[in-house]
């Protein structure tokens, strides 16, 4: 049975509406789709997938809650040929639990089986045909790319050994080849061959190359106040993910050191979240351990903007030019007045300075004036006089009033 990962979650931060146009870009067996369903009766849901057998459940599912819904048996980098607006987009990139448990579509490491791998059974490349037909340097290559196997030679050249004289053909025989390739305490870590049986799987089903063309084609339909939610199980997914959704939210570096940016140059988009499971959905599921779920917003900024091609804000050399001679002046303006502020204030002290020793030199002025009244008092005469022996005679003293 397959669990559906961060449902509630998924539900929560897709904030659908009534007549919400959702997309399910990863259908499977219709876990998220029928839940996205039941919240849209007035609106719609596109669904992809190229599982034959996952479509023919799900239709089965789907039907018994509404009508209002429209499966594509298509790879999800197909969507602009299908839709050209949407409120909701969600993908979930795991492999669903059914094709792993299902023997023959050679997903699995822990059962014997035809290495297959394909989610297009229609499509050419299988499993077998990348062991046995790839060189040794371009199976390294996945092996370190897709799968980041650190002994990713060693196992390419065992391979290459072995099918000289056999046929790669069972899931369970390429399981032995890695084994008998790595050292017996890698082995008893994890199962040493998952991470080349996810390499094969992405090489077999380009995954990660359709996964970013198709996060873009997604995020330029996207309506205003629409959102996406995406639900990774490996750190290459997660890595192209946040890798995008970083581009098209961020603002340009010469802009962020403006006061005032232009509407025009302000990102289309927001980060809304980074979600993962809880403690009680990896106990019930373990699967969902490694998932890693990341929401983005589509901004309406107040004003009508045409849509623009989703891309990371860039100025021209001519803009970067203008901006940066802004912030230039605008600095040299802010130095000049620190400077001439650092100058008035040494001005001011200077004349606070002067006033003061004016002021105290008026005190002594004025002291020297009162100690020259004080010497030539009549009073003082008098015992001047008086101390050197002799008398004064008033008929002849004629007293002056000031």
């Amino acid at each position: 049975m397959h669990i559906s990962v961060l449902l509630d979650e998924c539900l929560e931060y897709l904030n659908l509406k009534e007549d919400s146009i959702a997309i399910d870009m990863t259908l499977g067996y219709g876990g998220h789709s029928s839940n996205v369903l039941k919240r849209i009766k007035k609106g719609f849901l596109f669904a992809f997938d190229q599982d034959s057998d996952a479509i023919k459940y799900s239709e089965e599912r789907l039907k018994k809650i509404g009508n209002n819904y429209k499966i594509i048996k298509s790879n999800f980098k197909d969507i602009k040929k299908y839709v050209d607006k949407a409120d909701a987009i969600l993908y979930d990139l795991g492999v669903s639990s059914p094709q792993l448990d299902t023997k023959d579509r050679g997903f699995s490491f822990h059962q014997d089986a035809t290495l297959d791998m394909r989610m297009d059974k229609t499509s050419s490349l299988t499993a077998k045909k990348v062991v046995n037909e790839y060189s040794f340097n371009d199976l390294v290559r996945i092996f370190k790319n897709y799968g980041e196997e650190k002994y990713a030679m060693s196992i390419a050249r065992k391979i290459e050994e072995y099918r000289k004289n056999k046929e790669i053909e069972t899931t369970l025989e390429l399981v032995d080849i890695i084994h008998a390739s790595v050292p017996f305490k890698y082995s008893r870590e994890k199962h040493p061959a998952r991470k080349v049986f996810q390499a094969i799987r992405i090489e077999v089903n380009d995954e990660l190359n359709v996964f970013e063309s198709s996060l873009r084609d997604a995020l330029d339909i996207l309506n205003v106040g629409g959102r996406i939610c995406v639900i990774t199980f490996h750190s290459l997914e997660d890595r192209i993910c946040k890798k995008v959704f970083k581009e098209v939210s961020e603002i340009d570096e010469v802009l962020k050191k403006m006061p005032v940016i232009p509407l025009d140059k302000m990102p289309d988009y927001k980060i809304i979240a980074k979600v993962l499971p809880s403690k009680e959905e990896i106990e019930a599921n373990p699967r969902s351990r490694s998932a890693t779920l990341r929401v983005i917003e589509r901004i309406k900024w107040g004003i009508n903007m045409k849509k623009k091609k989703v891309r990371k804000v860039k100025l021209t050399k001519i803009e970067k030019l203008l901006y940066s001679s802004a912030i230039l002046c605008m600095g040299g303006l802010v130095l000049l007045k620190v400077f001439f502020g650092a100058n008035i204030g040494n001005l001011k002290l200077s004349i606070e300075k002067s006033n003061l020793e004016v002021s105290n030199q008026s005190k002594k002025n004025e002291s020297l004036v009162m100690k020259v009244n004080e010497l030539t008092s009549f009073d003082n005469i008098k015992d001047i006089v008086k101390d050197m022996g002799l008398a004064y005679n008033k008929d002849n003293i004629v007293i002056i009033e000031n």
